[in-house]
């Protein structure tokens, strides 16, 4: 059973982990701390077959999502499921939380941002309500960066 955690400063290292097993460019230890210290950032660990306690048996991380809200916007800073896990509902339901803690915290949009050629990603957060808005040129090493947004106050969002 996956479970979401809340991820802390403490848990940096394992962030930047599976950031460099799914991205090509991935965030540092360090990237991942200044992120997670900065007011309004909030991050959530799946972890399958228990917690990130020491007494836990053979848990293992899954994916992680971080996002900000500052006043009524919110962000998706980086969204990741390991290849294990892929293409079984984890990515939406990681989504599905930060867009519904946002909410929560008094977020009325929110916005994200992914490569291009990331059909799978794109696919997912157009079925979550999201729609492009903007376009970076070349912005992941030479592949388009699609900013897309998605009002949080007129989408149903889960808990």
């Amino acid at each position: 059973m996956i479970e979401l955690v809340p991820a802390g400063l403490v848990h940096a290292e394992l962030l930047a982990g599976i950031h460099r097993i799914c991205f090509a460019e991935p965030w540092s230890a360090t990237s991942m701390a200044e992120v997670l210290a900065l007011a309004g950032s909030e991050g959530l660990i799946a972890v399958d077959g228990g917690s990130l306690t020491p007494a836990a048996e053979a848990p293992g991380p899954a994916g992680l999502v971080l996002w900000r809200r500052i006043f009524d916007e919110a962000e998706i800073l980086t969204i990741a499921v390991l290849p294990p896990w892929r293409r079984g509902g984890l990515g939406a339901r990681l989504l599905d939380a930060a867009m519904g803690a946002a909410a929560r915290a008094g977020a009325l949009t929110m916005f994200l941002e992914a490569a291009a050629d990331n059909h799978a990603a794109l696919a997912l957060y157009q079925s979550k309500g999201f729609q492009r808005v903007g376009l970076r040129r070349g912005y992941y090493g030479g592949v388009d960066g699609v900013t897309m947004s998605c009002r949080l106050d007129q989408t149903p969002v889960e808990p």
